[in-house]
């Protein structure tokens, strides 16, 4: 009887100590989210101006092959960004023809680039689209090599340039925001909130004064950017989408045309304190 009730003690005992230990693991998990949750809530909005640079590709090239009656033709695709604008050469090279080079202009649409020539021949017009690393090559009429299998271009690294562009974001009272740099001539303004743990900016280009513009057919460049993390003040670019309407002839908006430049490195802004 004694050696029973010891060991139920000693089971009471085992018991008591296992709860204890969990208890003390809750309560540190409690206190660790609690901890967390404040620091989260006390995250000071962001405030003056943030600066730091984006880099784009100014100069593009995507190789890739056509198999056409048992023959390998290549296609040579670069794209430019520069002062004259946005200009595009393609390259085609048969193993029984003379190679023909079309020159033209490109832009980026919905999550493609439109690449356009105009010299007469067909097509006239094509998309770049995004495959995972590789790039679809189509055309309005279809594009495909023989067995049906879309025409993949690959972008060739080692021919291609980046270049650096500064940007700064000013946050002021009451959402107020100004954006310069990126690319743009002028200071843009604007206004900034934050939305779902992050920040977003929206600015309009200025409306020119030689033109009688309305401020709805305007330019509009959104920014959306996260924290870096729980300790830092630094903001993250994830990416910028531009939204631009499309005019009918009487002068009235038709519709809406966004593109999106989406970082896979993205940029760091930090506060100058100024």
């Amino acid at each position: 009887m004694i050696e029973l009730n010891s060991l139920f003690i000693m089971n009471d005992n085992s018991w008591m100590n296992h709860f204890l230990k969990n208890s003390k693991f809750i309560l540190r998990n409690i206190i660790l989210l609690s901890v967390l949750f404040f620091l989260s809530c006390a995250r000071e909005s962001p405030e003056g101006l943030y600066t730091g640079e984006i880099k784009d590709w100014i100069h593009e090239v995507f190789e890739g092959k056509l198999v056409s009656s048992y023959e390998e033709s290549s296609i040579k695709l670069i794209l430019r960004q520069s002062p004259k604008g946005m200009i595009a050469d393609m390259h085609f090279s048969h193993p029984k023809m003379n190679e023909i080079i079309r020159n033209g202009t490109w832009e980026v649409g919905d999550g493609e680039r439109v690449i356009r020539f105009d010299d007469g021949k067909s097509p006239s017009q094509y998309y770049l689209i995004k495959r995972g690393v590789r790039y679809a090559f189509q055309s309005k009429e279809g594009l495909s090599n023989e067995d049906g299998s879309p025409i993949l271009l690959m972008r060739n690294e080692g021919l291609s340039r980046k270049a650096s562009y500064p940007l700064g974001l000013t946050f002021l009272d009451r959402g107020v925001a100004r954006v310069e740099g990126a690319g743009a001539n002028d200071i843009l303004s604007g206004e900034w909130r934050e939305v779902g743990g992050g920040v977003v900016v929206v600015a309009k280009l200025e409306p020119s004064k030689s033109a009688n513009e309305k401020e709805e057919f305007l330019e509009t460049y959104k920014y959306f950017l996260k924290w870096a993390n729980e300790e830092s003040q630094d903001l993250l670019l994830e990416k910028i989408v531009l939204m631009r309407p499309f005019l009918k002839d009487d002068g009235s908006k038709r519709q809406s045309w966004m593109s999106s430049l989406v970082f896979s490195d993205l940029p760091r802004l930090k506060p100058t304190g100024q």
